[in-house]
């Protein structure tokens, strides 16, 4: 990328597409959610409780593939270009060979994941029947992620826009043919979701790969001479990609075990747990969007060792997004009753909703913080600090789980309490990391 396309590079530009990315996929997820509600609470209840351990795939394989967003975009800003492709092809191989050995994984094991997760006997069926066919979904899913990240570090974030755009609107078509039987098929309930949900991502990851090579002209390079070059690249690469997705990966296992915490609580707190988590996705992709937007500019000024600019892009994404999770948690806090409403009738379930929403109005803009700020201390090179802290409050904040939930019988509501505090605590901290300005030493450049 010409040094001239960097200086122009602006966190609207960048992030809106981005938004529209991750708002269109959480429009999909509510969609699967509502198919399967049509089933039963306990349908519903059994895909939201599984969200943890999906979400090893779905979250932590676009983490990791940020950190050749990250990279490449460090060596675009240092005029490093010849770096940049060896890059690409790494974090390729990387999450490629990640996302397979995740499939793998999953489908060899779907009938017993239920179990692990301390599922009732009904809801461990269901289970293992979805688990079966979504395992196919994370090789094409890793590929994704890698080709979106090329596109990402190249400033191109409106053509994973558009590619999110057509496959996840082809996700809801099949889901709606399999589930409900239209041209002649036989209707096909559970399986049919998650059957279309494995072919959207199928070609998902053959339409950005297109996207890659035909639109944005990126030529891999099979040769022998490639070899030590992607060898020379994958330290600085792992620097930013390990701590990137370190948390996450702590993170979805620690909604595993607190996954089987909360079970014991009863179908309709679990449900309720399941539909709010569906309205957090608007604040989280907003403060995604521009946490992702910054950290490529970030990355740029990094490279070309321009510290102000860094600065002042990360204070500018910081605002934003505590002021839109703040507005965003009190809305829907207030419009609760509909909201729920379009999930459940049931009188519990909107009386747990209430107060799980009127803690996110705390909560949320923390989570903004935690977000943004652990993207931009992994963008510049100060990922280990933001994985550690990550990691000790997220499995040191399970037995206060337990205790709130089961031992003081606070329920649900006592379990969502101890992820704000959570949430509040690690943000201050890593905010405070930022504005101690050692990252002024970091880089890989």
């Amino acid at each position: 990328m010409p040094q001239g396309a960097v200086n122009k590079l602006k966190l609207f530009s960048l992030a809106w597409p981005i938004l529209i990315e991750q708002l269109t996929s959480g429009v999909v997820v509510m969609a699967d959610i509502y198919f399967l509600s049509l089933l039963g609470e306990d349908v519903a209840a059994t895909a939201g409780l599984l969200m943890p351990y999906l979400w090893i795939g779905f979250f932590v394989l676009p983490m990791l593939s940020t950190g050749g967003t990250a990279a490449a975009s460090q060596y675009y800003g240092a005029k490093q270009f010849h770096k940049v492709v060896p890059v690409f092809m790494t974090n390729v191989l990387l999450l490629g060979v990640a996302g397979t050995a995740f499939s793998v994984f999953t489908w060899l094991n779907a009938d017993n994941i239920g179990g692990w997760l301390n599922f009732p006997n009904s809801m461990q069926v269901y289970a293992a029947d979805y688990l079966a066919i979504m395992a196919f979904t994370f090789g094409f899913f890793g590929l994704r992620c890698a080709y979106g990240s090329i596109l990402a570090a190249k400033a191109m974030t409106n053509w994973n826009m558009l590619a999110s755009l057509i496959t996840n609107v082809l996700n809801i078509f099949l889901n709606a043919t399999f589930f409900f039987g239209w041209f002649g098929l036989a209707p096909m309930g559970l399986k049919g979701i998650a059957l279309g949900t494995v072919l959207s991502y199928a070609i998902a990851c053959l339409v950005v790969m297109a996207i890659v090579h035909i639109k944005a002209q990126v030529k891999f390079e099979f040769t022998r001479s490639m070899v030590p070059q992607m060898r020379a690249v994958f330290k600085p690469l792992m620097k930013i990609a390990i701590p990137s997705a370190a948390e996450p990966a702590n993170y979805t296992l620690q909604q595993i075990v607190v996954a089987g915490i909360l079970a014991s609580l009863g179908v309709l707190a679990v449900s309720s747990y399941t539909f709010v988590l569906r309205f957090l996705f608007i604040s989280m992709a907003v403060s995604w969007s521009l946490a992702a937007a910054g950290q490529i500019i970030m990355a740029h000024h990094m490279g070309a060792r321009k510290l102000q600019q860094v600065d002042a892009t990360y204070n500018r994404c910081i605002s934003l997004s505590m002021v839109f999770a703040f507005v965003n948690m009190a809305v829907f806090a207030y419009l609760y009753q509909p909201l729920i409403g379009f999930f459940s009738d049931d009188p519990q379930v909107a009386f747990y909703a209430k107060w799980l929403l009127i803690i996110c109005i705390v909560m949320e803009p923390f989570r903004a913080i935690n977000i943004v700020a652990g993207m931009a201390l992994k963008a510049v090179g100060d990922g280990r600090f933001a994985a550690t802290v990550g990691i000790a409050f997220i499995w040191g904040v399970v037995p206060i789980i337990y205790l709130c939930s089961i031992s003081w019988q606070l329920g649900i509501i006592g379990a969502w309490a101890c992820f704000a505090v959570d949430e509040v605590l690690r943000g201050v901290i890593n905010h405070w990391r930022w504005k101690t300005y050692r990252w002024h030493h970091k880089g890989i450049v």
